[in-house]
C-alpha cells in the first residue's frame, strides 16, 4: 500500500495549500480588471526573448500565450508561483532573481491533495538516483504548457508529448550524465532492440508504460530498466496495461451515460454538464460507452474466452471423433488383414521431388505457426520469441505457397481442378468408405494415379485450404505485422479487430484440418505407408487400379 502523509507533513501541506491559496486570492483581486499576466507575457510571448546572462542561456523563456491557455495552470497567475527577492526592484529588472522559498515549489500546490504522487516519485530511480535536488518535478514537467494528465487511452499526440519528456533528457549527453551520476548516454538501448516491432511499440505507448513501477497507479514511480516490465504484464486479458486503458468511469463521469439514449434533450443537459466544470460531457460519453482497443490489436490482450473455449471444444469433440474411428480400425484390423492377403500390391510414383520438398516445408510452417500462435495467444513463455519466430515463419510461408502455385502452373495443377460430372457420387461413396467399409476391409472406391493423386474428399479440402484458407491467412497475417494498411472499418466494424478474428479463426480451421489430415495418412495400407510415400515419392496399396 501507498506509504500515507504522516500528520507533521500533512499540516506542512495544509498550511502551504493555505498560503498558496491566500497569495492566488490576493493577486486575483487585485488584478481582476486586467489580465494577471499581461505584463510577463509583453515579454514572454515574444519570439525574441533571449536570455540576458550566459548562465541562464539554456532557459526556456518563450511562452507563447495559446500555450499557456491551453494549460492546466491557464487560470493560475504568474506571480502565484514567481516571486521576486527582497530588493530586487521586481521583475522589471534583468536579470530576473526569484525567490527559491518551498512556496515556489510544484509540491507545495498539489503535496496535499496528489501526495500519492509525491511519494511515489520520491521511490522512482529519478529520485534516489540522482544527486540531491537536480531532479525536480519541472525536469518533465513545464507548468507553463503542461496539459491534463491521461493516464488511460492516451492519444497518439498525448504519447508523443509524453515520450519527448522522457527523450529530452535521455538523449542530452551532458545533462544525462549530470543526472544519472557519470552514465553515458550511449550506454541505453533507447532503440529498444529486445522487443519485437520496435518502432510500434515506441509509437503506441508511453515510456512511462513499460518503465513505471507495475504497483503504481500514479505512474511516478519509475522503476530501473531492468526491473521494468516484461512482455507478458502488458500482453494478457487482465494486465497492467489493459487496465490501464480500459477506464472505468467514476461517479462524475457516469452522468453522461444517458445522454444519446432518448431521454432527454441531449444538448440542454450537456451544456449543464460541461457547465458543472471537470471532464466534459463528451469524453464521460466516450469512455462510458467505449471498449477496450476498439481499433487496435494487442497481442495476449484482445482474446475471447467464450470463443477460446468453442473453439477448444470443437477441437476435444473431432479428437475423440478421430479417436474412436482409429479404435474400431485397431479392432477391426485382423479381419480386413485377412481379406487382403489375396490382394495384389501396386506401387506408384505420384511425388516428384519439388511436390516433396514442398510438402514437406508447407507441413513444418504449419505446424510452428499453430505452435508459436497458441504461445502468443494465451501469453506463454517468452512472447517476444514467439512473436519473432510466428513472423518469420509466416513470411516463410508466403513465399513457399507461391512455390507452390508455381510448380502447378508447371504442370500439377490439374490434381486441384474439381470435375462437377459425377462429382456428388465420389463424394457419397468415398464418405460411405471412410464411415463404414474402412472397418470391413472394402477396396478403396477412388485409388490414387498420376491422372488424379486426390479421392473427391481429399480434392475438395486441399483446393479449399490452398486456394482459400491460406490465402486469406496470409493477407491477414501480413495486414496484422504492417497494420498502417489494415483499413479503419470493415464491413461496418472496427478494421483490425476484423482481420485478427478472421485470422484466429482461419487459424482454428488450419489446426482442425491438420488434425484430420494426420489421422488419414495413418488409413493406407500401414500405419506408415502414406507418411513414407510423401519421403519416397511412391505410393503403395493393395487392391486393383484404376488404370486396370
Amino acid at each position: 500500500m501507498m506509504k500515507t502523509a504522516s500528520i507533521t507533513k500533512w499540516l506542512e501541506y495544509t498550511f502551504r495549500s493555505v498560503t498558496l491559496l491566500g497569495l492566488l486570492t490576493l493577486s486575483l483581486y487585485a488584478q481582476a480588471a486586467n489580465d494577471p499576466n499581461a505584463q510577463c507575457q509583453r515579454c514572454h510571448n515574444d519570439s525574441d526573448i533571449h536570455a540576458v546572462t550566459s548562465g541562464n542561456a539554456g532557459a526556456k523563456l518563450l511562452i507563447t500565450d495559446e500555450s499557456y491557455q491551453d494549460s492546466v495552470h491557464a487560470s493560475v497567475p504568474c506571480v502565484a508561483c514567481h516571486q521576486s527577492v527582497n530588493g530586487n526592484a521586481g521583475f522589471e529588472a534583468l536579470p530576473h532573481v526569484q525567490t527559491t522559498v518551498a512556496s515556489n515549489s510544484c509540491e507545495s500546490c498539489h503535496g496535499l491533495v496528489q501526495h500519492k504522487i509525491t511519494d511515489a516519485y520520491k521511490k522512482s530511480v529519478h529520485a534516489t538516483k540522482s544527486e540531491q535536488g537536480k531532479f525536480t518535478c519541472e525536469s518533465c514537467h513545464d507548468a507553463h504548457t503542461m496539459q491534463p494528465g491521461i493516464i488511460t487511452q492516451p492519444t497518439v499526440p498525448q504519447i508523443a508529448a509524453s515520450n519527448a519528456m522522457c527523450t529530452d533528457c535521455h538523449t542530452r549527453p551532458t545533462e544525462y550524465k549530470a543526472l544519472s551520476g557519470g552514465k553515458k548516454v550511449t550506454e541505453q538501448d533507447l532503440t529498444h532492440r529486445s522487443l519485437p516491432n520496435p518502432p510500434l511499440h515506441l509509437s503506441s505507448l508511453r515510456c512511462i508504460d513499460c518503465h513505471a513501477d507495475s504497483k503504481d497507479p500514479t505512474l511516478h514511480n519509475i522503476a530501473p530498466a531492468k526491473e521494468s516490465v516484461a512482455c507478458n504484464q502488458c500482453h494478457t486479458a487482465e494486465s497492467l496495461l489493459a487496465q490501464r486503458q480500459n477506464f472505468t468511469p467514476t461517479e462524475q463521469n457516469l452522468a453522461g451515460s444517458l445522454l444519446k439514449q432518448g431521454l432527454f434533450d441531449d444538448k440542454a443537459l450537456q451544456d449543464k454538464l460541461n457547465a458543472l466544470g471537470g471532464i466534459p460531457a463528451e469524453r464521460g460519453i466516450q469512455w462510458v460507452n467505449g471498449n477496450l482497443f476498439t481499433n487496435t490489436y494487442m497481442i495476449g490482450a484482445n482474446g475471447n474466452i467464450r470463443l477460446d473455449k468453442a473453439i477448444s471444444a470443437i477441437a476435444a469433440a473431432l479428437f475423440l471423433l478421430l479417436a474412436g474411428h482409429g479404435l474400431i480400425r485397431l479392432l477391426t484390423a485382423r479381419k480386413r488383414r485377412l481379406l487382403s492377403n489375396g490382394m495384389s500390391l501396386h506401387k506408384t510414383y505420384l511425388y516428384t521431388l519439388p511436390v516433396r520438398l514442398w510438402h514437406g516445408l508447407n507441413a513444418l510452417c504449419f505446424i510452428l505457426l499453430l505452435i508459436s500462435g497458441i504461445g502468443m495467444h494465451f501469453s506463454q513463455g517468452e512472447l517476444s520469441v514467439w512473436v519473432d519466430l510466428h513472423n518469420l515463419v509466416g513470411l516463410a510461408l508466403c513465399f513457399i505457397w507461391l512455390v507452390f502455385i508455381v510448380i502447378n502452373l508447371l504442370g500439377n495443377g490439374h490434381h486441384y481442378l474439381i470435375r462437377i460430372q459425377g462429382l456428388l457420387g465420389k463424394i457419397l461413396r468415398q464418405t460411405r468408405y471412410y464411415l463404414y467399409g474402412i472397418f470391413v476391409g472394402a477396396e478403396h472406391p477412388e485409388h490414387p494415379s498420376a491422372k488424379s493423386k486426390f479421392n473427391s474428399l481429399q480434392q475438395l479440402g486441399y483446393v479449399t485450404m490452398m486456394y482459400l484458407v491460406v490465402p486469406l491467412l496470409i493477407i491477414t497475417g501480413l495486414l496484422m505485422l504492417y497494420s498502417n494498411y489494415t483499413p479503419a472499418i470493415l464491413f461496418g466494424l472496427p478494421g483490425k479487430q476484423v482481420i485478427v478474428y478472421t485470422h484466429y479463426g482461419l487459424a482454428a480451421i488450419s489446426l482442425l484440418f491438420l488434425m484430420v489430415h494426420l489421422y488419414l495418412c495413418t488409413t493406407g495400407d500401414s500405419l506408415t505407408a502414406l507418411f513414407k510415400g510423401m519421403i519416397s515419392g511412391y505410393h503403395r496399396y493393395r487392391g486393383k487400379s484404376d488404370d486396370e
